[in-house]
């Protein structure tokens, strides 16, 4: 799946790239209910380049795994993984307040 690159213009994570999961799960928990992904990918792409980049997952945020990097705005939290393009970061899921 095609799915894009955020650019935040934040130092800690200049480009966030969201897995297939990721953009599964925005979509489960947003309300776009248009058929077919374009509409869903832009979404994610403007709420990942809008989103605050922190060391430190929200306290409503349940994971059981350590991830060095978040992408959060008011209700939606995205742990983020390094990938092998330094500033790069993957996108892993999307978790709703």
């Amino acid at each position: 799946m095609l799915t894009g690159t955020a650019r935040t213009g934040d130092p800690l994570a200049p480009e966030i790239v969201p897995s297939d999961h990721c953009v599964k799960r925005f979509r489960e928990r947003m309300p776009i209910r248009t058929p077919g992904l374009a509409e869903v990918v832009d979404a994610l792409i403007e709420t990942l380049e809008s989103a605050v980049i922190t060391r430190h997952p929200p306290a409503w945020a349940v994971t059981d795994r350590p991830t060095p990097l978040w992408a959060i705005t008011s209700d939606l939290a995205f742990p983020l993984t390094p990938t092998s393009d330094p500033g790069r970061f993957l996108a892993t899921t999307c978790l709703r307040r």
